[in-house]
């Protein structure tokens, strides 16, 4: 009566917990005497130092562990995660309870075994194996439509296999299908007869409801036999065998009545959002100043192609908010415990008008497979305030007038040198703008058409040329970033070194973020890329005749 008391303390105390740190073992039933391999695993860091395995002291002798550090990376950020491996050995048989470990504010879920005495082992109907058999099970029978399925395949051996082995492909219709990394290879005890194992995953997706046949798989291996007892000389010999993994049948329930009728179909374990803004949306914006936002959906249990697309403005509020999208990014991550789906978007927002404007509120709807019930996943609407021309200009204003009012330096020596430099930077700036007038009238450049509009399809300078003479600014914007991977020299660089391409650069850019009314026109900037294509190459040929690289070469 208190074992059973104990147990149901230890099951009420798992449910009030959060299971943060993951518990599993590499088997459930065991004979008496045999071990098995209790995992931990927490990415909480190593701030808390490993887990209190005081209580499983009650009913297992705790042979060895060890720890291991493990760098995994989601959402494009590295953390490390945490292994412990334990050797357990049951003190007693029938039914024992692997109690709650924790770790810092953290705990595990009990996990409940079954050991065998030997006599109970004998008359078990697996008690008596072949040399060579599979087992196959799935973690539910009962799955949704599009629903992920774990499907493990075990073909265990007591004798020595060739390294020819082979599993025929899984194919079932109306059905997708993911193998989950490569074959897993390990030793286990059954019956007293040491057996290797070679495991093997898949994620299974049913793609319509009722019932679903998962066929048998055929196993193939070149098996070792044993030399001849009477002739201990004698060689060994081996044999083909081909053996089929049980069938299973699963009854795909379909999508819930509750379920919005309007929303996506999300069956997983875990759906997460997440949000990330540059630059800051508390503060303060100028009309027509883009505004980076990235949001991020995972989902455990879902590939990354059955995630929705976030953040998509309706018409109204497309009419305040211009919005740029990228393309986005789909990834799977695989591991022994099925696929994690991420999705991630980024776009560019910029506002047409002044004043106070609110992106609005991100909500996915879910249904949780492991609770069996309906979830949503949120991220709260952001507001933005929107400065209009004429607001910043006051505030420039205002900033004048402050240091109008401060009292003049009355050392006339400082005022003295400043007039100078102030002069001499006159001086400079004359001069300066004189070179690039004659530049300019000296590297002034005629449509060249003949010669690019014969170029295979793809040359950016190409591209550009067309983009220009069309007057479309998209396409020019994304040719010349094409031109300028192409170049020894990124375009941040390109139009510091070059005022001529800095101006067009900056025409450009005025009017695709909405600054500017007035019609783009791509001539200034095919003038400018000419200029710089033929100055790089008048660079490179005097650079060759010399024999000397440039002292400053192009950052």
């Amino acid at each position: 009566m208190m074992r059973l008391l104990y147990t149901l303390c230890l099951l009420m105390l798992s449910g009030l917990c959060q299971a943060a740190m993951q518990a599993s073992v590499d088997r459930t039933q065991l004979i008496e005497g045999e071990s098995l391999e209790l995992t931990l695993e927490s990415n909480a860091g190593s701030k808390y130092g490993p887990p209190d395995f005081t209580p499983l002291q009650e009913h297992f002798e705790v042979r060895q562990s060890h720890q291991l550090s493990l760098l995994s990376e989601l959402e494009g950020r590295k953390q490390w995660v945490n292994r412990w491996v334990v050797a357990l050995e049951p003190k007693r048989t029938g039914f024992v309870i692997i109690p709650p470990l924790f770790l810092g504010p953290d705990s595990s879920e009990p996990i409940t075994l079954r050991v065998l005495t030997a006599q109970q082992a004998e008359d078990d109907e697996a008690g008596t194996l072949a040399p060579i058999f599979i087992d196959s099970e799935v973690d539910t029978e009962t799955p949704y439509v599009q629903a992920q399925v774990l499907l493990t395949l075990r073909i265990y051996h007591s004798v020595s296999l060739y390294d020819d082995s082979d599993l025929s492909g899984l194919d079932i219709s109306n059905t997708r299908i993911e193998r989950l990394g490569a074959p897993r290879n390990y030793e286990r005890t059954i019956n007293g007869v040491l057996h290797g194992v070679i495991e093997v995953r898949y994620a299974i997706f049913p793609q319509q409801s009722g019932e679903l046949d998962i066929p048998s798989q055929l196993f193939s291996a070149t098996v070792q036999l044993p030399r001849n007892p009477a002739d201990p000389a004698s060689p060994h010999s081996a044999r083909m065998v081909q053996l089929r993994s049980p069938s299973l049948q699963l009854q795909v329930r379909p999508v819930p009545a509750d379920y919005p009728p309007d929303a996506l179909w999300l069956p997983a374990k875990q759906v997460r959002l997440s949000q990330n803004w540059q630059p800051d949306p508390d503060q303060d914006l100028l009309r027509g100043e883009p505004l980076t936002r990235t949001l991020s959906i995972q989902a455990d249990g879902l590939t990354a192609s059955q995630l929705p697309e976030l953040g998509r403005l309706s018409d109204q509020q497309a009419d305040e908010l211009r919005q740029y999208n990228d393309q986005p990014q789909l990834e799977n991550q695989l591991s022994v415990n099925g696929i994690l789906g991420l999705r991630q978007e980024s776009s560019a927002l910029v506002a047409r008008s002044p004043g106070q404007l609110t992106v609005p509120a991100v909500s996915v709807p879910w249904w949780n497979t492991t609770t069996d019930s309906l979830e949503e996943a949120s991220l709260a609407a952001v507001k933005l305030n929107i400065l209009g021309s004429q607001a910043a200009s006051n505030g420039n204003n205002g900033n004048e007038r402050i240091r109008n009012d401060l009292p003049a330096p009355l050392v006339w020596p400082w005022q003295l040198a400043c007039a100078l430099l102030l002069a001499a930077l006159a001086a400079t700036v004359y001069r300066l703008r004189q070179l690039r007038t004659q530049l300019h009238s000296q590297d002034e450049l005629h449509e060249d058409v003949s010669h690019l509009d014969t170029d295979a399809q793809g040359n950016p300078l190409a591209d550009l040329q067309v983009a220009c003479r069309q007057n479309h600014p998209a396409e020019a914007r994304k040719a010349l970033e094409h031109w300028a991977k192409q170049q020894e020299s990124d375009l941040i660089a390109l139009s510091q070194q070059y005022p001529t391409l800095a101006d067009a650069l900056d025409d450009l850019n005025t009017c695709l973020f909405g600054q500017n009314d007035n019609a783009w026109r791509g001539k200034p900037l095919w003038r400018a890329v000419r200029q710089v294509t033929q100055s790089r190459q008048r660079e490179a040929a005097e650079a060759s005749e010399g024999g000397m690289q440039p002292l400053y070469p192009d950052v």
